[in-house]
């Protein structure tokens, strides 16, 4: 009871805290009147910009079954979210006598948001925030009642088996979050850029879905990245050093070179983003960890080792193609998931972990006078990639009666986009501005995946295992004989294996229409995007400029199966039953 009482005072607070942001956000966009950057000092050196909004997001459709029937339903609010993010820039010369230097600036800004759901939305979002938190027994899905799992965060297995981790709070990943988003300083002298300390760097094409922009991790757990959350406000910055060498203006047929390089110090900055907690979120996936699991978020050991770097060089070839060759190391989005062994308290224990893995990548951006239209490619090989194959990651430890931990299988993933940038007129429907259409083809081809080392989607259980669960069927995730070779198609046209499967070549295409009206004050979008297994997403979108310092957006995002729990799922992070509807009112000072 003294336990439970000390959390619910920390709640309590945190809810103090979350109330007094959302009052702030409110009192901004009720005393703003327009737009302007505040400067702080009389030479416009010092300025000070933010960007603030609230999103009331309701769900359009119900739960699935498979999912958690008892978190959401159609029209109910899912999501109360407030997010801030005030910036100052500071231009130093001035006030020094650094004439040597052509540029010594810096940048501070700040992240938060909060979200209100779990303290003034349905009640269940909070009780099951309380429920993971201290491993309550509860009935999911009509079933018989079950002790939630044990979320935790650490160091490595050797943590997580001797409970030595840390315990995972809901509220502190969903509900209230900041952190310095970005503090670095900029100095440059001739030909040399170099940039000191937390920031954000992006090589890698990033239309809607960022699969190849994997330099910074990402916040996942509210979806994914460009599609249920902003891309930039997804992006995690590191404490970084990076510096850009001009190497030359024109080379023959070769003009503005220049090489550009950066190291994330793994001794002070090892951050891969916060791992998703499963049924305390409207973006959870299901089913919530049940069964005595324990599971480990097992964050990289802070080491010189641990480090991540990369080296670009980039050039123009005969003035029109934009070209880039790189080479990075990151620790990948989707971590390594595998049975570990049997902890203190005699539970089933999984770790989920961070590898390091190569990227190696080469990009070209031109305009076609053929199309009328910019085209971009990209391909990046990413050697070495940690997966799940079944009978490494879970079977191995099965069989050997959780003696024996499960191992991480890598794979060899190309990874590249082909895109097609275009502006294009149709007068009957806008006749004084354009229409922009951004398309891109994305795939994954698989070169380590053969007949019988069939990589599976990180884990996840097929919603159709556990469906059957549920109306008294096997254990999800229990029919496991066919999960390691291609001849698994039984009689009935089915893969007895639980675990999603992931295809040696996984694509999707994505579309994004948009035009502007009233003088840019009314632009409406429409993104589709369509994947190889069949689903399909419509998000209709209509920003609205009310006046330069407030934008008011309606979203709506469609996800279509087509009849099969298990489309889309593979090939594209979409969600599953996650139909939503945005209202978002942004103010900003810029």
């Amino acid at each position: 009871m003294v336990v439970l009482s000390i959390a619910r005072r920390g709640d309590r607070r945190r809810a103090r805290v979350g109330w007094m942001l959302a009052a702030t956000l409110a009192a901004g966009f009720l005393t703003a009147r327009s737009a302007h950057a505040l400067f702080l000092d009389e030479g416009r050196n010092i300025s000070f910009r933010a960007r603030e909004y609230n999103q009331a997001t309701l769900a359009t459709e119900n739960a699935l079954v498979y999912s958690d029937p008892g978190l959401f339903k159609a029209g109910q609010l899912v999501s109360q979210r407030n997010f801030f993010e005030p910036e100052l820039d500071a231009k130093f010369l001035p006030f020094l006598n650094f004439s040597w230097l052509d540029d010594f600036s810096g940048r501070l800004a700040l992240w938060g948001f909060y979200d209100g759901v779990y303290d003034y939305g349905a009640e269940q979002f909070g009780d099951r925030a309380a429920d993971v938190k201290f491993r309550k027994t509860v009935s999911i899905a009509g079933q018989p009642p079950t002790q939630l799992g044990l979320q935790t965060k650490g160091h490595g297995p050797e943590f997580a088996l001797s409970n030595r981790d840390v315990r995972r709070d809901t509220r502190d990943i969903y509900g209230l979050r900041y952190r310095v988003n970005e503090a670095y300083v900029n100095i440059s002298k001739g030909p040399l850029f170099v940039r000191i300390g937390r920031q954000a760097i992006s090589w890698g094409e990033s239309d809607t879905i960022g699969l190849l922009d994997a330099n910074n991790p990402f916040d996942v757990t509210v979806g994914a990245p460009g599609l249920t959350a902003d891309l930039d406000e997804s992006r995690i910055p590191l404490w970084t050093l990076r510096s850009t060498l001009q190497l030359y203006t024109n080379v023959g047929p070769f003009s503005s070179g220049f090489l550009d390089m950066y190291w994330v110090p793994g001794w002070l900055d090892t951050n891969t983003g916060p791992f998703p907690m499963s049924g305390v979120n409207f973006e959870s996936t299901p089913p919530p960890n049940g069964g005595g699991q324990h599971v480990e978020d097992s964050i990289p050991k802070e080491s010189l080792k641990n480090s991540r770097w990369g080296v670009r060089f980039q050039t123009v070839i005969a003035r029109d193609y934009t070209t880039s060759a790189w080479f990075y190391t990151t620790f990948p989005i989707t971590p390594a998931i595998h049975i570990v062994g049997i902890d203190t308290d005699h539970l089933v224990t999984v770790a989920a972990e961070h590898r390091l893995t190569n990227v190696i990548g080469l990009s070209s951006t031109f305009y076609s006078d053929m199309i009328n239209a910019v085209v971009r490619s990209e391909l990046e090989l990413f050697n070495g990639e940690p997966g799940f194959v079944y009978k490494n990651a879970i079977g191995k430890a099965i069989s050997s009666g959780f003696q024996q931990p499960g191992s991480i299988t890598r794979a060899n993933l190309l990874r590249g986009e082909l895109g097609m940038d275009r502006n294009f007129f149709i007068t009957a429907l806008n006749p004084t501005n354009s229409f922009m259409a951004v398309t891109a083809l994305v795939f994954t081809a698989n070169l380590s995946q053969t007949a019988h080392t069939i990589f599976r989607d990180a884990g996840q259980i097929k919603p159709s295992a556990i469906k059957r669960q549920i109306e008294g069927g096997p254990q999800a995730g229990s029919v496991t004989s066919e999960c390691d070779g291609q001849g698994d198609i039984n009689h009935n046209g089915k893969v007895d294996c639980d675990y999603i499967g992931q295809d040696p070549f996984e694509f999707f295409v994505q579309n994004n229409l948009s035009t502007e009206y009233m003088h840019g004050r009314l632009a409406p979008s429409l993104l589709t995007i369509l994947t190889g297994h069949g689903a399909l997403t419509w998000v209709p979108a209509v920003d609205y400029r009310f006046s330069d310092s407030f934008i008011g957006e309606v979203k709506y995002i469609n996800v279509h199966r087509f009849g099969n729990t298990t489309n889309g799922l593979p090939g594209a992070p979409l969600p599953t039953d996650r139909d939503q509807v945005w209202f978002r009112l942004t103010y900003q000072l810029n």
